[in-house]
């Protein structure tokens, strides 16, 4: 099955190439090319969409302020010519980032992405769909299923669209998923103490100023997260009086 696309763009010539670039892919089915943020966000609330390829400099509302109010995200791909916001759009967990002019080759490499992913993409989803109490996950990355127990996981890094997940005996699990997403679906004694950072309280050592240490691994502290994070710890009772 085709994947369904949105292209958003102010800019005509911007849609007509990247409305070419899609009718090359045999995978992609363009739904529509958008002028607007605003125009775009009612396809995306009447049409299933796949992959959003989103413009973020555009009048009325931005690319970024878009993603930011839509409750499920599309994979996104930014295009865009200013590379200033590239930090900022990789906090927003999407797939890729191409910088005007864009040749087609590097259009394919970014969806080629959500291709591979459409397949072996990460529905990171309890053992159970019932509301039994569960202490495990399973992972599908690298076209296997891989079951993953929450106090074997050290802590969980953020790359861009990608989680690392590392457990206590040394695995790596590489997988296609939002750090939003996944951090929901992990029980009490894990938090999010940074943007690309998840940890597991009982496997704390110890925290040193913005740093935590976790075995051999270790994960920063952000300012706006160590509140909330420590009467966390305190509500677990991890911390002496």
């Amino acid at each position: 099955m085709k994947m369904k696309c949105l292209i958003v763009d102010d800019e005509n010539i911007a849609r007509k190439i990247l409305s070419d670039y899609v009718s090359k892919v045999p995978e992609l089915e363009l739904v529509a090319a958008c002028s607007s943020a605003l125009q775009a966000l009612n396809h995306i609330k009447n049409d299933h969409i796949d992959v959003l390829f989103l413009d973020i400099q555009m009048p009325d509302l931005t690319g970024l302020d878009f993603l930011k109010i839509l409750p499920d995200k599309p994979a996104t791909i930014l295009t865009t010519a200013y590379s200033e916001y590239a930090v900022q759009s990789y906090e927003l967990d999407v797939v890729d980032y191409l910088l005007k002019p864009i040749d087609f080759d590097r259009f394919y490499k970014a969806v080629a992405k959500v291709i591979s992913a459409k397949d072996s993409k990460v529905d990171i989803l309890p053992e159970h769909t019932s509301s039994q109490q569960t202490d495990k996950l399973f992972i599908k990355a690298d076209s296997k299923i891989v079951k993953v127990s929450f106090n074997e996981i050290i802590v969980i890094n953020g790359d861009g669209p990608y989680v690392k997940i590392i457990t206590k005996d040394g695995r790596k699990i590489m997988s296609l998923q939002s750090m939003s997403k996944l951090i929901q679906m992990l029980p009490a004694n894990f938090f999010r103490v940074h943007r690309s950072h998840i940890v597991n309280i009982d496997h704390i050592d110890c925290i040193d100023g913005n740093v935590i240490r976790l075995k051999d691994h270790s994960a920063v502290l952000s300012k706006n997260k160590r509140d909330e994070f420590l009467k966390l710890i305190d509500q677990l009772n991890l911390l002496g009086d």
